[in-house]
């Protein structure tokens, strides 16, 4: 079994790869639509961050993990990146995408499979597509999932049907529930440049258009990528670029209040692509999932290629000519990709602390302060369970 996947960087979206087919990964494209409001002016404060380690016995700490348990049968993780895990208020855990007889599945507290939602299809409660699902919980517990064209509501606690409006940007990576709105990472082009964000109000509808790109930035390529985190208020969001170390924090209405630059001496911003990242090639550091916490600290998880990398296919130039590269389906993504998470006080401009994992982890959408990972490991017949770990930052 494997999955044909385009060769782009690890940061841009990849399709899901589904049993005895192969599809290939979308390339990110720019919307054009009419002018949909002012950009926002400067950001009032701007806050820089070296290498400097402010709080020397500071630790990031691991808790008591928790598998979510899918039904193998008729449900289970892949090896894709894609996947997106939020947690509710309850306690539950949803994940999306999923393979199977559906993309959505919620999980009790103890890991244990609770429910599932959403097809493949054009009927009630079904999906278009599931190249991007991306999802997150709001007020509620209403669970938001975006996978173009098409904004899907689930009842809270993942006990109903999915309703759903039509959405006029093409969501590609990353979907944050805001306290009035919710925030979907999603080119469109204005009179003032091209905007990487969006604000959509519950009706489909944009309510701001935000982070128009620098004049350096290539369009289409990963210089328009955005990571989106909310604010520990929940009434703001947070943008972080892929290739640059720059995060920052804009209002309900667009409004940039605040901008968080880290010089890091092993993160180079860069524009280019490396060809076959990261299976054929190591891939460049990026900013993966960010996340702030009660404390007002934000948390980064930065994406780099493992120290000791091997490409997964010895002869890269024959691969690489045709722009694709066949992956088997049970490849493990950590092989290939390793996270730094760092720990960040924006309002002091410190670096409190800094881990190393030997695996891919993203942060969990909490409705709290609640710091929670995810990560993809295989067992040992090679199927993926997805493991979910609880940070905390310790005081040395």
């Amino acid at each position: 079994m494997r999955t044909l996947l385009g060769m782009y960087p690890t940061m841009m979206p990849m399709a899901l790869a589904t049993r005895g087919r192969r599809v290939t990964a979308p390339r990110l494209a720019a919307a054009l639509l009419p002018l949909l409001g002012p950009v926002p002016s400067l950001a009032q404060t701007v806050v820089e961050i070296d290498d400097e380690i402010a709080c020397p016995g500071c630790s990031i700490e691991t808790g008591s993990p928790v598998t979510l348990a899918a039904p193998q049968d008729r449900l289970w993780f892949s090896s894709d990146v894609a996947l997106r895990v939020a947690y509710d208020r309850e306690g539950n855990y949803i994940a999306a995408p999923l393979q199977g007889d559906a993309l959505i599945a919620a999980f009790h507290p103890d890991g244990s499979y609770r429910s599932s939602h959403g097809r493949i299809g054009q009927g009630p409660g079904e999906f278009a597509t599931n190249i991007p699902l991306l999802i997150d919980v709001g007020a509620g517990d209403t669970v938001y999932a975006v996978s173009p064209p098409h904004l899907h509501t689930l009842a809270p606690r993942a006990e109903s049907g999915l309703d759903q409006v039509r959405i006029p940007v093409l969501a590609m990576g990353a979907v944050v529930a805001l306290r009035d709105g919710i925030a979907v990472e999603a080119t469109v082009r204005t009179e003032n440049g091209v905007t990487p964000v969006q604000i959509l109000r519950p009706d489909g509808t944009i309510r701001a258009s935000i982070g128009a790109s620098d004049s350096d930035e290539i369009s289409g390529g990963p210089g328009l990528r955005r990571v989106l985190g909310r604010s520990n208020d929940r009434a703001d969001v947070w943008s972080a670029h892929v290739n640059r170390y720059r995060l920052t924090r804009y209002g309900p209405d667009g409004e940039e209040k605040a901008r968080v630059e880290r010089n890091s001496r092993s993160f180079r911003p860069g524009l280019g692509l490396r060809l076959g990242a990261p299976y054929l090639a190591p891939a460049r550091p990026g900013v993966m999932s960010v996340h702030q916490d009660a404390d007002g600290l934000l948390w980064v998880a930065l994406s780099r290629a493992p120290r000791s990398f091997s490409p997964l296919v010895p002869n890269v130039r024959g691969q690489a000519t045709g722009g694709e590269v066949l992956i088997p389906a049970s490849t493990d993504p950590n092989r290939f990709l390793h996270t730094t998470v760092e720990v960040l006080d924006p309002v002091a401009g410190k670096l409190l602390a800094r881990r190393d994992f030997d695996e891919r982890v993203k942060f969990v959408r909490t409705p709290g302060g609640e710091v929670l990972v995810f990560s993809l490991r295989a067992d040992e017949l090679g199927r993926f369970e997805c493991v979910v770990t609880p940070l905390t930052l310790q005081s040395g």
